[in-house]
C-alpha cells in the first residue's frame, strides 16, 4: 500500500530509515501548528499514511517520538547559540538578548521543555530517557563555556545556572503566552479579563533580569 509520504512497506534499511525520519518530520510539523500536547499517535500515523500499528514498529510511544525530536532540538540549538554568543554585544544584556532569542526562534524547542519532563520521560525505556539527557548535557557541555567566554565575570557554576533558569523561564512563559482557544475568544470578547504575555519581549526581559543579578551577587 502506498502510503502518504509515497512510501510502499519498508523492507530495506534504506526504507525504514526513510520511515523514521518521515514519522519524525510528521510529528513535528503537527506539534508546531497544533501544540505538543494536542499530537497523538493516531494523529501522526495518519499524516504519515500508515496505521498505528506500524508506526510502534519504529518508536515504542508517542512520547518517544517527541523526547527524540527534543534530541534534535538541543543538538541544533546548542552549537549555533554558542557561535553566535561568540559575537555578541560587550555588554550583559547583548548576551542575554542572544541566549533569550536563541530559544525564542524556536519554537518546538520551547514547547518540548515544558512537555519533556512533564509528560515525556515518564512513559519510554530507560535507554530513550538515557539518549535525552545525554543530548542535554552535550548541549551543556557546548553551552556553558560558550557563556563563561561571553561573560567572564562569571564562573562555569552561574552559567549553567543561568542556562537552566532560561530555560524553565521559556517552559513556564510558552504555555502562558500560548493560551487555550476559548482564553483567545474571552480575550477578544474582552481584553480586561484575560492578559497573556509577549514571550519572546517576557523571556528577553527576564533572562536580562536574572543575569543581572547573577552578576551583582
Amino acid at each position: 500500500m502506498t502510503t502518504k509520504a509515497g512510501f510502499l512497506r519498508a523492507r530495506r534499511p534504506e526504507q525504514k530509515q526513510q520511515r523514521y525520519a518521515a514519522i519524525l518530520d510528521a510529528a513535528r510539523d503537527l506539534a508546531v501548528r497544533d501544540g505538543v500536547g494536542a499530537v497523538s499517535l493516531a494523529a501522526i500515523a495518519a499524516e504519515v499514511g500508515m496505521h498505528k500499528s506500524a508506526l510502534l514498529r519504529y518508536f515504542e510511544t508517542r512520547e518517544e517520538i517527541f523526547l527524540r525530536l527534543a534530541e534534535t532540538e538541543f543538538q541544533e540549538w546548542a552549537p549555533s547559540t554558542a557561535a553566535a554568543l561568540a559575537h555578541a554585544g560587550p555588554e550583559p544584556d547583548d548576551v542575554a538578548d542572544v541566549l533569550a532569542g536563541s530559544v525564542a526562534d524556536r519554537p518546538l524547542l520551547c514547547q518540548l521543555l515544558l512537555h519533556s519532563p512533564l509528560t515525556l520521560e515518564r512513559n519510554v525505556s530507560l535507554d530513550v530517557v538515557r539518549a535525552y539527557k545525554q543530548a542535554v548535557r552535550r548541549s551543556l557541555e557546548q553551552m556553558v563555556p560558550a557563556l563563561h567566554r561571553a561573560l567572564p565575570a562569571l564562573d562555569e557554576e552561574a552559567c549553567l545556572d543561568l542556562f537552566a533558569m532560561a530555560g524553565i523561564a521559556a517552559a513556564g512563559l510558552w504555555q502562558a503566552a500560548h493560551p487555550s482557544p476559548q482564553v483567545v475568544a474571552l480575550h477578544a470578547e474582552d481584553p480586561n479579563t484575560t492578559h497573556y504575555p509577549d514571550f519572546r519581549a517576557s523571556l528577553t526581559r527576564f533572562v536580562r533580569v536574572y543575569l543581572s543579578g547573577l552578576l551583582a551577587a
